[in-house]
């Protein structure tokens, strides 16, 4: 018998997509910024004190700062949200912004109902659990990213979800 275990039902806006989005970017390229941007501030750092025992002129430092915080306004802030803007302008397209997304939990799968679509998930596939303020971000093999509104269980919890998948990624490592 398939019986529905958890249910998550809310209407995805702008608002909660883009904070599922830079749960996604933090998670796949955000260490890697972070590194660069460490070691960007170091090398500004030893070339602002090579610039001042040199004697020269501390605008040229200020100057290497001003592009540091731009390139970091950039790669933080700027980036990410225009790549989630384009991400939101295509579910636009297809009609599926704004729309009430449905995803249902059994004992093996999850299905995902969105603007008339129907998206069915085996536990197993899910690679990562993403977490941010107020969305769980379950990312499969295919890259899909199935969004779940913490708040928004009709069904079960957060936690049933978390254990299903759980239990899914043991068995598997079982058989392998």
């Amino acid at each position: 018998m398939n019986d529905i275990l958890a249910e998550n039902r809310f209407t995805l806006s702008w608002k909660l997509f883009l904070e599922g989005m830079r749960a996604v970017t933090a998670d796949s390229y955000g260490s890697s910024v972070k590194k660069l941007l460490i070691a960007l501030a170091a090398l500004w750092l030893a070339m602002s004190a090579w610039t001042l025992v040199r004697g020269a002129s501390l605008s040229f430092a200020l100057t290497e700062l001003a592009v540091l915080a731009a390139l970091t306004l950039w790669l933080e802030l700027l980036l990410p949200r225009g790549r989630a803007k384009r991400a939101w302008r295509k579910l636009e397209e297809q009609g599926r912004a704004d729309a009430e997304r449905s995803t249902q939990f059994y004992e093996d799968h999850m299905e995902v109902h969105a603007a008339g679509a129907v998206k069915t998930v085996a536990y197993a596939e899910v690679e990562k659990t993403l977490r941010s303020r107020n969305m769980l971000v379950l990312v499969a093999e295919d890259k899909t990213c199935i969004l779940i509104k913490k708040d928004a269980f009709t069904r079960g919890t957060e936690e049933t979800v978390l254990r299903l998948i759980e239990k899914a990624k043991t068995e598997e490592a079982s058989h392998d």
